[in-house]
């Protein structure tokens, strides 16, 4: 399932991506609503979110090389440690 967002082609502002298409089209009525008096601007668009544009920067996310490189930090630091205690 990929994300979406809302685009006002009128004012050039674009929501950030969201889950659902219920949460863009929530985006867009309170645009609509606080921008525009409750009209419909003209080129606004729902639109689905692929590749990276579908990242939330408000969204912490934990890369799988960080995650791998951490477990070989504490396998390492495992190893030394039993070493040591020879």
């Amino acid at each position: 399932m990929s994300p979406y967002r809302y685009r006002c082609g009128q004012c050039r502002a674009t929501s950030p991506p969201t889950i659902t298409q219920a949460e863009a089209e929530a985006h867009r009525d309170h645009h609509r609503a606080s921008v525009h008096g409750g009209l419909a601007p003209d080129g606004e668009d729902i639109e689905t979110v692929r590749g990276d544009a579908a990242r939330n920067p408000d969204t912490r996310y934990l890369s799988t090389r960080a995650a791998l490189i951490g477990i070989g930090l504490l396998a390492l630091a495992s190893l030394i440690s039993r070493v040591l205690d020879r």
